[in-house]
């Protein structure tokens, strides 16, 4: 009963009801014992052999249910391949995968009953689906099958010409298997660690040529997409924005064009890698395009819809349209899997309330930074940039009092975690302790204060600024903003 009820719980409904009508058609008395037993096991009457055979009141030993549950489940693998496999598999290339297998099984059912016309048609159509879609395994096994039928039928320039095809099929499918066998490696969590220490450049670089030769070799898409896949990720982790936005732009048009690995799932993937690689080239406009088709092409209830949109925010809110930003936001806090991960709610609308802050609404970001204080317990970037945004909201609101018991606060918490107190941490602590003793004065600050926002508006080495983390409003920029002459005196430092 453990083999039967989990095989009966992945057939769709159309499945059942095939099935029920093949058990259904016939008198035969074991048949429809099998459809007894199916439709016990489908309405979850039983859950035990015991039960079942109880409920089917069989007389037989336990070897006639043995053969009995055998042939059920037999029953169910054969109406499982006679679906339409287009109807089963959203991507395209799957489906033609299993398509091509079953016309190989058809087609040698035909050719060996002496239906060599209708045979030979089906084949033929699988072999045309095995060339578009990358399908080694399927176009081996049909060369190999021309072979052997018509062996002797043919002449020898036909036979001398299909083993050269045979042996080419070998060849690509052992360097398939081989780029494959890596993929797991490129696939696996431990990669993306590894990937960032210096000490694998060697080792890394090696595996991207070797991939790079074979594709250039055999120029196949499936080979391909994990050569693109590992440069892309390489290049990123060691911040190569540059090269990442080159490789992944020709990535996005094998995706889009080869059969072999296209799909919905894969553009959205490769449309994310570039409009990531663009965010951090601060090309904002190009990584809002590439972001937006992302988020589009994701599954509209996958996890990775709501990473997709959270770059797309931060790309808005950079550019200042904070209109299609708050619609994001919305359509992220409407996801329907978004409260399954704890932190996923608080950072929502942490990224609200920071987009409401740079719309000009401080009140109507208050309220909402304030419906969840989960940030605020963690010990992490979030927390800081948590903090920093109520500092910002609180000097809009000129609450003195309130200020000063944030700034302390946070000043305990960086002595507790010196990780998290970075130069570019340590300069907004102290710029908003500044305006604190001079009464929120933005032009009475010091000399040593009007530096450190220098040095975090020009992203001096320490003081650099991350797009694709949490700090949506920069402290900065927005100190900038209240100096009316700031530019004045930036272009008056550059002289001198």
């Amino acid at each position: 009963m453990k083999g039967l009820i989990p095989l009966i719980k992945v057939l769709r409904p159309s499945e059942k009801r095939l099935l029920h009508h093949h058990l259904s058609r016939s008198s035969n008395a074991e048949e429809k014992l099998r459809l007894r037993l199916f439709k016990l096991v489908d309405s979850g009457k039983v859950l035990t052999d015991d039960e079942a055979k109880l409920k089917l009141k069989a007389t037989g030993g336990a070897s006639a249910y043995s053969h009995l549950k055998r042939r059920l489940k037999s029953d169910i693998l054969n109406i499982l391949l006679l679906q339409d496999s287009s109807k089963r598999f959203a991507q395209a290339n799957r489906a033609a995968e299993l398509d091509c297998r079953k016309k190989v099984a058809q087609s040698h059912v035909l050719l060996l009953r002496g239906a060599q016309v209708e045979g030979m048609k089906i084949l033929e159509s699988a072999l045309a689906s095995a060339d578009e879609y990358e399908l080694l395994a399927e176009r081996l096994q049909i060369h190999h099958l021309l072979r052997e039928k018509f062996l002797g039928a043919r002449s020898t320039d036909e036979l001398v010409e299909l083993n050269k095809k045979i042996q080419d099929d070998m060849q690509r499918y052992q360097a398939l298997l081989n780029v494959q066998e890596k993929s797991f490696v490129l696939a696996s969590p431990e990669f993306a660690l590894e990937l960032k220490k210096r000490a694998n450049d060697k080792k890394y670089l090696e595996l991207i040529e070797e991939l790079s030769k074979l594709y250039r070799k055999h120029r196949l898409a499936r080979i391909g997409f994990w050569y693109y896949m590992a440069a892309t990720e390489y290049h990123s982790a060691r911040t190569n924005f540059d090269q990442v936005v080159e490789l992944g732009l020709k990535f996005l048009k094998l995706v889009q064009t080869s059969p072999a690995v296209h799909s919905k799932t894969n553009m959205a993937g490769v449309n994310q890698t570039v409009g990531v690689a663009y965010l951090q080239l601060r090309s904002f406009e190009n990584a809002q395009k590439y972001l937006t088709q992302a988020s589009a092409l994701f599954p509209s209830a996958g996890f990775n819809r709501l990473q997709s949109l959270q770059f797309l925010v931060q790309a808005e809110s950079a550019l200042g349209d904070f209109d299609n930003a708050l619609k994001n936001t919305g359509r992220a806090l409407s996801h329907p899997r978004i409260d399954k991960r704890e932190q996923l709610i608080p950072r929502w609308l942490f990224i609200k309330s920071s987009v409401e802050f740079l719309a000009a609404n401080p009140q109507e970001s208050f309220r909402t930074l304030n419906q969840d204080s989960y940030l605020i317990k963690q010990v992490d970037s979030w927390n800081v940039q948590f903090r920093f945004l109520e500092m910002m909201q609180l000097i809009e609101f000129k609450d003195e009092d309130w200020l000063e018991f944030k700034v302390n606060a946070t000043r305990k918490f960086f002595t507790r975690h010196k990780e998290l107190a970075t130069p570019r941490a340590k300069a907004t602590i102290d710029i908003v302790s500044n305006l604190l003793r001079n009464g929120l004065d933005f032009q009475g600050l010091s000399a040593k204060n009007l530096d450190l926002l220098r040095s975090s508006v020009a992203e001096a080495e320490g003081f650099e600024w991350n797009p694709i983390g949490p700090e949506i409003v920069r402290f900065d920029k927005w100190v900038v903003s209240k100096i009316p002459n700031w530019n004045q005196e930036a272009d008056e430092d550059s002289e001198l």
